[in-house]
């Protein structure tokens, strides 16, 4: 009997490609989506909304689900996390939670509706970037040093709990992620070097993706995809540092040519030390 996989998708090119992972392994698939995606109306998929997450629950359990997975992008206010806070936490007051505290929700989901809980790699492991120069130009000394150091600068800044990204210039922080995202860090870098800001040209900029400390690895893995090629570019960013074995590269083929092409490097480094 296959197994019965519930994909809870959001916005984004990964969604897709964790439902053509997913059929070539086997499963049997059941899409429920936040909010309405017209590419993926073929597959009659189950819209809810986050003001209701028990819809969510009910589908899931009325499709006989055996895991459940979340890909894509979803954009949250302090309100909808407030009342998923109030609906797993068993109702009465409950603050907002973070980014951290939503792993904490999503495996409440999985208690109240008896499906185990996967994540984006184990469905498509293929999207996991390894260790190494894996795009663009060989890296100069002095970059690799800046890409070590601007990843260390991302895993303290999801300490906090902020964003997953920062953008460095040698040794110093231009800005961090927060949350409104990675395209609008890369806005805000692109608005510096504009008003001269940023940088001198003599010390590389440096965009670096990390899972925050003791981020689970089922849910919101930091990635990088063609748009954020397209982005960088135009930030002025040469290298891009990612945590290898912890972050996505959405529409690989694509996102290794763009970045061959605007000669911007990717790296895949070992998570830094806590």
């Amino acid at each position: 009997m296959a197994e019965r996989l519930a994909l809870i998708a959001g916005s984004g090119a990964l969604v897709p490609e964790v439902i053509a992972a997913a059929r070539n392994r086997g499963y049997e698939l059941r899409l429920l989506t936040l909010g309405r995606r017209r590419d993926l109306r073929d597959l009659n998929p189950v819209p809810f909304s986050l003001a209701d997450p028990q819809s969510a629950v009910d589908a899931i359990r009325a499709f006989g689900a055996t895991s459940f997975v979340m890909a894509g992008g979803v954009s949250i206010s302090d309100i909808a996390r407030e009342r998923l806070a109030r609906f797993f936490r068993g109702g009465g007051r409950a603050d907002a939670v973070g980014d951290a505290g939503l792993s904490g929700l999503a495996t409440d989901l999985a208690r109240l509706t008896g499906a185990r809980l996967v994540g984006v790699h184990e469905i498509a492991p293929e999207l996991i970037a390894p260790e190494g120069l894996l795009a663009g130009p060989e890296p100069t000394d002095l970059q690799r040093d800046t890409a070590a150091y601007a990843l260390s600068l991302a895993r303290r800044a999801g300490a906090l709990d902020l964003g997953q990204a920062v953008v460095v210039a040698g040794q110093r922080a231009i800005a961090a992620e927060d949350i409104a995202g990675t395209d609008a860090l890369l806005a805000r870098v692109r608005r510096f070097r504009r008003l001269g800001l940023s940088a001198d040209g003599a010390s590389p900029l440096v965009l670096a993706k990390c899972a925050k400390p003791n981020q689970p690895m089922f849910v919101d893995l930091p990635a990088i995809g063609p748009v954020t090629i397209a982005r960088a570019r135009r930030a002025g960013i040469g290298v891009i540092a990612v945590q290898a074995g912890a972050t996505l590269l959405i529409q690989r083929a694509r996102l290794m040519a763009a970045a061959n092409t605007a000669g911007i490097t990717i790296l895949g480094l070992a998570a830094p030390n806590d």
